[in-house]
């Protein structure tokens, strides 16, 4: 191209990229939003800024080479980059069509428990993938983490880690002075304020610190007051406050321990995280957000003899073959179990079915006694009935001939099904002698 070394907002950089607006700016670079004309897709395009130190081109290059070294569907992706002194120079990366961590946070609010889990659950896979390559982020904060829009509407959004400009390769030289403290004050960690040199456990403070304000919707330590306020909050812990809920208060608490040696590693933190994700909000009955995947699926327990599978919510096991008496006669006991409940939850739904008869033909309400011995307490009749015209002692006497006559029906009943257990027992004792003989 001919005018882009004058002009680092010129509509087409290198030949292939269409700049529009600028999305985000900060000290080294502008980041633009761009069409790449060659593969017809949106990108976006990380300019660093004309005359800027050779720092700055340094921090750009590390970040290419750690965005080009990882993998994760929470890390944006680098497409492409140039970096030749005399040029512009810029990285082309995964364009994020969503807001920033901080300025939902900031326009809505705390974020409920479940979907911080979500979220927090992403960014720490993400950070253990970072920390496995022997890198430390150093600027985990809101304002780096990219809400990338679900693609199935009502879906929870997924979190996307940015901006590796200062990170730390910890099997390389330092490219700063031992003591400098890098980073952004109001979510450094304790080692990061002394200038302890960087390592994974400050990551996880800082995105302590994140889990605490996305819950909150309140800033742990404010900006302002320079370095000196900073380091007066060294020996002190953030205040987790107690209406978070244990398992919050734990996970908070091992994250943002002021010894380095105490907290969680990434991993952990995904793990714990993921299953706060599960936990629907109080007062709730669902998620606010469309619940993804599980993280472990669900198991299947079989029921135990004697309790059937209808009762215990769970699957139902294979029939038995027929080459396998003991299992047989273990699924038939299982059956006869199941044809009990089965008659009593009959039952219940009779007596059930005339006291709606005797509510429909009741002139006037009176109170009626229920049903001491119903199998199930959701099948038992209303403590009232609804009546129309006549005398409230003709109602009574009446309801009081229904129940009567409701009781004699379920007794009739539990006798037949008290004999027919007794007989299927007596033929299943029958059939084990005649096997035991044979």
């Amino acid at each position: 191209m001919t005018d882009a070394n004058a002009d680092d907002t010129a509509p087409l950089l290198d030949g292939r990229y269409w700049l529009g607006e600028c999305v985000g700016e900060g000290g080294m670079a502008r980041v633009y939003r761009a069409e790449d004309v060659l593969l017809g897709r949106t990108v976006a395009i990380k300019l660093i800024r004309p005359g800027t130190d050779d720092a700055s081109t340094e921090r750009a290059r590390s970040e290419m080479t750690v965005l080009a070294s990882l993998n994760h569907p929470s890390l944006v992706t680098l497409f492409d980059a140039r970096l030749v002194p005399g040029q512009p120079e810029y990285l082309a990366m995964e364009f994020i069509d969503g807001p920033t961590l901080a300025s939902r946070l900031a326009s809505g609010g705390p974020l409920p428990p479940d979907v911080v889990g979500h979220l927090g659950a992403e960014l720490a896979e993400a950070l253990h993938v970072v920390h496995a390559a022997g890198v430390v982020h150093r600027d985990i904060k809101p304002s780096n983490v990219l809400l990338s829009p679900p693609q199935i509407a009502g879906a929870r959004p997924r979190a996307k880690l940015a901006d590796f400009g200062i990170a730390y390769l910890l099997d390389t030289s330092r490219m700063t002075s031992p003591g400098l403290v890098i980073g952004t004050l109001a979510y450094l960690s304790p080692e990061q304020l002394r200038g302890d040199p960087p390592t994974p456990a400050a990551d996880i403070y800082s995105l302590g610190l994140v889990f605490l304000e996305a819950l909150t919707g309140e800033r742990v330590h404010p900006q302002g007051g320079g370095i000196a306020a900073a380091v007066a909050r060294v020996g002190r812990r953030p205040e987790i406050p107690t209406s978070l809920g244990e398992p919050w208060i734990d996970l908070l608490t091992g994250m943002l321990h002021p010894n380095a040696a105490q907290r969680p590693a990434a991993a952990e933190v995904a793990a714990a995280a993921g299953t706060l994700a599960q936990r629907a909000p109080a007062g709730n009955s669902a998620p606010t957000m469309a619940a993804t995947a599980p993280f472990t699926a669900p198991t299947l327990i079989a029921p135990a003899d004697g309790v059937p599978p209808a009762a215990s919510g769970q699957f139902t096991p294979a029939t038995p073959a027929p080459d396998a008496p003991e299992a047989g006669r273990s699924a038939r006991r299982r059956r006869l179990t199941a044809a009990v409940a089965g008659g009593l939850a009959g039952a219940a739904v009779l007596i059930g079915a005339a006291f709606g008869i005797a509510a429909l033909n009741q002139p006037q309400p009176a109170p009626v006694a229920t049903t001491p011995a119903a199998p199930n307490p959701s099948d038992a009749p209303p403590t009232q009935v609804s009546t129309g015209t006549g005398g409230a002692g003709e109602d009574s006497n009446l309801t009081e001939e229904q129940r009567k006559q409701a009781e004699q029906e379920q007794k009739k009943l539990e006798q037949e099904q008290r004999q027919q257990a007794k007989e299927e027992e007596k033929r299943l004792k029958e059939e084990q002698r005649k096997n035991e003989d044979d």
